[in-house]
């Protein structure tokens, strides 16, 4: 049954989108006399210290909580397939065409400075990413204002499954905006209509403190503070209760056996897959022979248990299609559902098929030698241990020698195509056509430039048909149906390896604060890493009792 939230808050019950491994909350401290009114939380993909930039278009380094400052127009609720719900929008209709959207603003939505939301704002912050690329792109063509609260968004077709799109652009207030130079102004200051607004800032610590103005109501914590915690320290910090919540890579087992009656594991199965990225644009792997060998020489079942170790459940090995099974087990296809079996035989058959042989552990094709390098960041403990497993099995199984490379940040490395293996959390949960879309063709670009989407290059003609059917229909057995047509391509084709369904995984300490989402079946997921999702995990907390 779902939570109702109180008068003004109604639209909170979202979620959105983070590609992390690990969410834990613990309270700040063992006694009662601890700040109560405050909530301490380890930022996401925390630094060791902070960059007192809070500008949401910054290509560098930021300070915390910019995914709760600004908000954008409407969110998804992963907890739920990835349903697309209002935010800052109460609601939208669509043209006859499917080609434009246009989106009622939600009343009494106010800046933090005290300065309504208007359509004028709405069109300014889509009209900044429509113009210039570098902050991102857009998928929609035109953005206008209609009357006094409305704004009509139109892309070049049908594009009904497109509306989830707008949940990564952050709305500005115009006036403020105006002038700066959205890429290099320095924002020491962020005004935004999310429910905190920061009140002091250090390299260690930002604090921000609650709105009593906010749309969605007050928050019942007064203050809400980020802490540089880093993968070195936060576990400790955790057994000392310092930290109330995180998303964090931590031994969460051993974190909830230390105190059974206040430490808790939350799983936010957030629709992520943990897979292997195949460069399907570049030898060996633009070859289907290969891909296949590569993917039914791997274990994903041992991958997933072993990589499961340090939590207190099991996350499941992924389904071929690399649809998450926790979040669209109703979306798989069922004869796709099961994961892909280790098969030595069919694996070594798929190179002789491919006219390959292995001769001293290199890949060998027309007595050349194709080596073959798994790309993983020394920074990343959990994804270097995955790429290691899956080194280990392709030399077992295979014979072949797969060199680990990578330093402390390679995310441009494999962003610009510059890889052959490499891992990481990939699917969505966003819905069916947003996790497929992720493949499309025409989001790959050339090797040496940079991909945000589709990195892996694969490019598929009749997959990238089906997609376009998809975005176009908003009738849902239609949408499942195509979605089917398109999940059979990727199981054929292999573009990637999917290994095992995951999240944001990790523990909840109730000590100080309870009403976390429950873990079996939750309504909502708690994730600090997407905004809607933890302004929503915020607006559910208490403080505890005692």
């Amino acid at each position: 049954m779902r939570k109702r939230l109180r008068p003004g808050a109604s639209c909170a019950v979202a979620l959105g989108l983070a590609l992390s491994l690990g969410a834990c909350s613990g309270g700040t401290a063992k006694h009662a006399s601890a700040n109560a009114g405050t909530i301490t939380v380890e930022a996401p993909n925390s630094a060791p210290t902070f960059t007192n930039n809070f500008n949401p278009f910054s290509q560098s380094d930021t300070g915390p909580g910019l995914n709760i400052i600004y908000e954008p127009l409407v969110a998804s609720n992963r907890a739920k397939g990835g349903v697309l719900i209002p935010w800052l929008a109460k609601s939208w209709a669509w043209s006859e065409d499917g080609r434009t959207a246009t989106l009622t603003l939600r009343p009494g939505v106010k800046f933090s400075d005290g300065a309504p939301l208007t359509p004028a704002d709405v069109v300014y912050s889509l009209d900044l990413r429509l113009k210039n690329a570098k902050l991102g792109g857009a998928s929609y063509s035109a953005v206008k204002a209609v009357g006094s609260d409305a704004v009509a968004v139109t892309w070049k077709s049908a594009a009904y499954q497109q509306l989830s799109d707008l949940k990564t652009v952050n709305i500005i207030e115009r006036k403020l905006w105006t002038g700066r130079n959205p890429l290099t102004y320095v924002d020491k200051s962020p005004v935004g209509t999310g429910p905190f607004s920061v009140k002091t800032f250090s390299p260690q610590a930002v604090t921000m403190a609650s709105r009593a103005d906010y749309w969605g109501g007050k928050p019942t914590m007064s203050f809400l503070k980020y802490t540089a915690a880093t993968s070195a320290n936060i576990q400790t910090q955790l057994q000392n209760n310092s930290i109330d919540f995180c998303t964090c890579d931590i031994d969460a087992k051993s974190y909830v056996a230390s105190d059974p009656k206040d430490h808790r594991f939350i799983m936010a199965w957030d629709g992520s897959v943990v897979s292997v990225m195949l460069n399907n644009a570049k030898a060996p792997f633009n070859d289907v022979h290969v891909r296949r060998a590569f993917a039914q020489a791997v274990d994903s079942e041992a991958i997933a248990k072993l990589s499961s170790s340090k939590l207190p459940l099991q996350q499941p090995p992924a389904s071929p299609t690399g649809l998450s099974t926790k979040t669209y087990k109703d979306w798989i296809d069922p004869q796709h559902l099961a994961p892909r079996k280790q098969d030595v035989a069919a694996a070594k058959a798929s190179l002789k098929a491919g006219g390959y042989s292995v001769d001293g552990g290199r890949l060998v094709k027309d007595g050349k030698q194709l080596p073959v390098t798994f790309v993983a960041p020394t920074d990343t403990p959990f994804i270097k241990t995955i790429a290691q497993l899956v080194v280990q099995q392709i030399k077992q199984t295979l014979g072949i020698d797969v060199r680990l490379s990578g330093g402390s940040n390679t995310g441009d490395e494999i962003s610009k195509g510059h890889f052959d293996l490499a891992a990481t959390w990939m699917s969505s949960g966003e819905g069916i056509y947003t996790a497929l879309n992720q493949m499309n063709g025409s989001l790959a670009s050339p090797i040496g430039t940079m991909s945000n989407n589709n990195t892996i290059r694969f490019r598929d003609a009749a997959y990238d048909k089906i997609l376009a059917k998809m975005a176009g229909t908003k009738d849902q057995t239609r949408l499942k149906e195509l979605g089917m047509r398109a999940q059979a391509i990727i199981v054929d084709q292999v573009p990637t390896i999917p290994l095992f369904s995951s999240g944001a995984a990790g523990v909840a300490n109730t000590m100080r604060w309870t009403g976390w989402p429950e873990a079996a079946n939750p309504d909502y997921l708690a994730n600090t890493g997407s905004g809607t999702e933890f302004i929503t995990t915020l607006l559910h907390l208490r403080p505890a009792k005692g």
